[in-house]
């Protein structure tokens, strides 16, 4: 098979570079110069935190974080206004209803009547700034030198304002939510063992540097935490409100020990189902309509995620597994190549496919005594080819892509789909089709094909499988698919032996009858012709 790029090549691109990790600015920022620390008794500022606050402001970032005791303690103080701010009541307030992006007055007036609120986003967006010039790694000082201290480099305690933030839910407004995750997301990111192997071994002058000791123990409690709120986001979070926790997903995406976190908790099922919605939310907008920019950028960091994980494929069984559930992740990736919102959109998606497809399962294989599928390239071929991908591609094949890296997935994917797919008779095509749930017009949707594979509707467990598939496709939202499922069922009763009595046992009847009086005319008349199969015993002879 073709050769996967080495994961290494792209974690630049979800590293700090300008990318879906960044911050943007906060709709409050022209107020922060002006926050009078003395005044704000909640806060419980020591003289000494105010002066090093007022410091900070005055001087560069690089100074302030030249030296790493000084560095270390302005990240606590941080810290700690974000816990203080929050147990005065921070997150409740103006700042946290801020939707349109404000003018300076509007900043101002909000210092006035939500001073809290806005020290919120200062030190979330004082503390980003921090991370991001330490990751440059130029001052020599490192996050994991802030974050984590003493000899065996815990984790700071403090974090736990970070998670506070992100707990609140529905009531922290959308700056902090995905200021606290990303924060958060990066400062944990450092002390995976992964990640350690990349530090820089020397510095700018070429004197050796000698690591300091991070305990990654410390911080995988916070990370588990922070990975279950991003599932839940994924899970419940609806429209752009999903974007809150895209940042910290990206990053976390870095790292192979974050990345499978997210798999064992569920993400690839959740992220999967999020970019169906996404892409069936692209299909019904209007065409002539361009896409909104947000949208597709969703989209697109969304299936960025996705293929980051397609290369845990390899060595992981419970990956492939978790890729195989419900032929989800195959039949979004197919939804976002057909609909090819954006050429970098269908770029991401076919590198994951071509991923999938070329997966194999000698690092990994299935627990030993399990009786399972090795989820390997083959299997997700199947799906790729039940999900009408084959169609997809040919289309892709004749729009005049620049991107190299498209053509050659359009073509590898291509030769792959084309050679398995002559290995599958009719039958298997069909069996796929149907346990897709996408059904298409074309020649297993006939008369000829009932008659030739009736009989291989029992299944091999004669528990019909096939046969209660498409009676639940029957309910579907697709009328092209409720109405091609009525068909096959009429055909199924003409060419099975007692087919008749086996659907109105599985309750064929009762949901075909009231499709008989549907408005697509199709559908109405699909569903009457099974419901004359379904009732009458010599077809032919009303035919």
């Amino acid at each position: 098979g073709a050769e996967n790029k080495p994961f290494e090549d792209f974690t630049l691109i979800s590293t700090m570079s300008k990318g879906p990790t960044t911050l943007p600015t906060s709709p409050v920022a022209y107020a922060f110069p002006h926050i009078q620390w003395d005044p704000l008794g909640s806060l419980r500022l020591t003289a000494q935190e105010t002066a090093l606050l007022r410091m900070a402001e005055t001087n560069p970032i690089d100074y302030t974080l030249a030296d790493s005791r000084d560095a270390s303690m302005y990240a606590r103080v941080l810290l700690k206004l974000l816990a203080e701010a929050s147990a005065a009541g921070a997150g409740s307030g103006e700042v946290s209803k801020i939707v349109e992006p404000y003018s300076d007055e509007q900043a101002m007036q909000a210092l006035d009547v939500d001073p809290l609120g806005v020290v919120t986003h200062y030190a979330l967006n004082k503390l980003f700034e921090i991370i991001s010039t330490l990751s440059t790694g130029e001052s020599g000082v490192t996050v994991g030198a802030v974050f984590y201290v003493g000899k065996d480099g815990i984790l700071v305690d403090q974090w736990k304002a970070l998670l506070r933030i992100l707990n609140k839910g529905g009531k922290g407004d959308a700056y902090t939510q995905k200021g606290a995750s990303l924060c958060l997301a990066l400062i944990l990111l450092t002390s995976c063992p992964s990640q350690r192997a990349k530090l820089p071994t020397a510095d700018k002058d070429g004197q050796p540097i000698k690591p300091r000791p991070i305990s990654y123990a410390s911080a995988v409690e916070p990370l588990e935490a922070l990975t279950a709120w991003i599932v839940s986001q994924l899970k419940n979070a609806t429209g752009t409100a999903v974007g809150l926790c895209i940042p910290a997903l990206t990053a976390l995406m870095g790292a192979q020990e974050t990345r499978l976190l997210f798999c064992s908790s569920g993400g690839v099922k959740y992220l999967a189902r999020k970019l169906r919605i996404g892409s069936k939310g692209v299909a019904k907008a209007d065409p002539k309509k361009k896409m909104g920019q947000a949208s597709v950028q969703q989209l697109y960091e969304l299936t960025f995620c996705l293929w980051s994980l397609t290369y845990e494929l390899n060595p992981h069984y419970r990956v492939r597994q978790d890729f195989a559930k419900d032929g989800l992740s195959v039949a979004a990736l197919v939804d976002l190549v057909s609909i090819a919102p954006r050429e970098k959109v269908v770029r991401v998606a076919l590198a994951s496919l071509r991923n999938l497809a070329t997966c194999t399962a000698e690092e990994s294989s299935p627990p030993s005594g399990a009786n399972a599928s090795k989820f390997d390239g083959q299997h997700y071929l199947s799906e790729m080819i039940a999900s009408g991908l084959m169609k997809a591609i040919d289309h892709l094949k004749d729009r005049q892509f620049t991107d190299p890296d498209i053509i050659e997935d359009v073509d590898v994917l291509h030769k792959l789909l084309v050679e398995n797919y002559k290995d599958m008779s009719r039958w298997e095509v069909y069996k796929n089709e149907v346990e897709s749930g996408r059904l298409k017009w074309g020649s297993t949707h006939t008369e000829a094909f009932f008659k030739e594979n009736g009989r291989m509707m029992e299944g091999p467990d004669g528990d019909f499988h096939l046969v209660k598939v498409l009676i639940a496709l029957l309910s579907s939202r697709d009328e092209d698919v409720a109405a091609i499922a009525c068909h096959d069922i009429g055909e199924f009763v003409r060419h099975y032996p007692n087919g008749r009595q086996i659907v109105k046992r599985l309750g064929a009847k009762e949901l075909v009858m009231p499709l008989i009086e549907h408005q697509n005319v199709e559908l109405q008349r699909h569903a009457l012709q099974c419901v004359s199969k379904i009732m009458v015993q010599n077809w032919e002879y009303v035919k």
